[in-house]
């Protein structure tokens, strides 16, 4: 269950700027994504808002077959790099820091995997359950063939390989207890 703090797209925004606030997000230290995997959905560009929690996202075309992400939050603004990715029928997008940037030696780059639904001009988003992951980390029980921790901030981390994380996200019921709440983005007009 998602604390008051956290409605759903405020989760949506914090795992959007990977936020490092602890107890707030499920990030893998790999790619949900392969190379064979990847696909472009043009309907994805577009600016996006989600008026119950004044977000907005704005979706670009980026390099090579990716997604530049601009988001806009009342606490903050950041950009992200995007791959969306095809695992069974479900589509996800794979979202870390905006590459081309330098963030130094000492900070690794994490992957915030969500999954997407588009239809004409509503997007949901819904992120990976933290509260799923913390329950199962607390007490020790496995994540059923994933890898996963807690990083220095009990952020959920899940260190497992692109493959096996694909196997697992595809083993997991579109409705089932490893997903969050979702929030629901309606396409802005242009002005």
């Amino acid at each position: 269950m998602l604390s008051p703090r956290l409605t759903p797209a405020r989760m949506l925004a914090l795992a959007l700027a990977l936020l490092t606030a602890p107890g707030c997000l499920v990030v893998s230290l790999n790619p949900g994504y392969d190379n064979d995997s990847i696909v472009w959905e043009p309907d994805l560009l577009g600016t996006w808002h989600d008026a119950d929690d004044n977000v907005t996202v704005t979706i670009q075309r980026g390099e090579w077959r990716s997604y530049r992400v601009h988001y806009e939050h009342p606490i903050e603004t950041g950009e992200l790099t995007g791959y969306l990715t095809a695992v069974g029928d479900a589509r996800y997008l794979d979202l870390m820091p905006a590459r081309g940037h330098d963030h130094g030696s000492f900070l690794v780059p994490v992957h915030a995997v969500v999954r997407v639904r588009l239809q004409t001009d509503t997007l949901e988003v819904v992120p990976l359950s933290y509260d799923w992951f913390f329950a199962r980390l607390r007490s020790a029980r496995a994540v059923s063939d994933l890898a996963a921790t807690f990083d220095q901030k009990e952020n959920a981390l899940i260190t497992a390989p692109t493959p096996r994380l694909r196997r697992w996200l595809r083993a997991q019921p579109p409705e089932g207890p490893t997903f969050g709440a979702g929030a629901t983005f309606t396409r802005k007009s242009p002005d």
